[in-house]
């Protein structure tokens, strides 16, 4: 595993299938995290409570990308930020990605420019299936992932976000 981020030995660190998150997260001298993004961006975030999970293909696969983020870190700008390198890297051979990962990208920064509302949080999962069904390859099917995984985890740093109930336009 690559382990990245808010820990005191970043690195290379080799394991066997079946290890656990959280030794992981020992074996690095990470502390006080919130979140860990397995797989790289177009993988899975975990949160405290599934720190008990295990690397493996039967509970969470990954490609060998280990990213740690600790409390001092906001999972909406994680995201976002996720979400903004995968408008930038979409090749543009299909409609589905080159829009698509333009009108996520433009959509969270509408949440972050205070111009959100519920109806937003409908339109990324319309997003979402629009890509995941549409897109030519990978990139396009996992656009998403690091928003819909930290909506469902961190849903306050999104909720903090909306500052509208009805409709705002960007």
């Amino acid at each position: 595993l690559s382990v990245s981020g808010d820990c005191e030995r970043p690195g290379i660190y080799e394991y066997p299938f079946g290890v656990t998150v959280a030794q992981v997260l020992a074996d690095c001298g990470a502390r006080d995290t919130q979140a860990v993004q397995v797989s790289g961006a177009s993988g899975v975030c975990v949160a405290p409570q599934e720190f008990t999970r295990r690397i493996a293909f039967e509970d969470i696969p990954t490609a060998g990308a280990f990213m740690v983020f600790d409390h001092t870190r906001d999972m909406f700008e994680v995201a976002r930020n996720f979400v903004h390198f995968f408008a930038h890297e979409s090749c543009g051979f299909c409609t589905p990605c080159r829009v698509g990962t333009s009108l996520l990208k433009n959509m969270m920064d509408k949440l972050a420019n205070g111009h959100g509302s519920p109806y937003d949080f409908a339109e990324i999962g319309k997003m979402n299936l629009l890509l995941q069904s549409m897109s030519h390859c990978g990139l396009g099917h996992s656009a998403c992932n690091p928003v819909l995984t930290t909506i469902a985890r961190f849903r306050p740093a999104y909720a903090k976000r909306l500052a509208h109930e009805e409709f705002e336009p960007a």
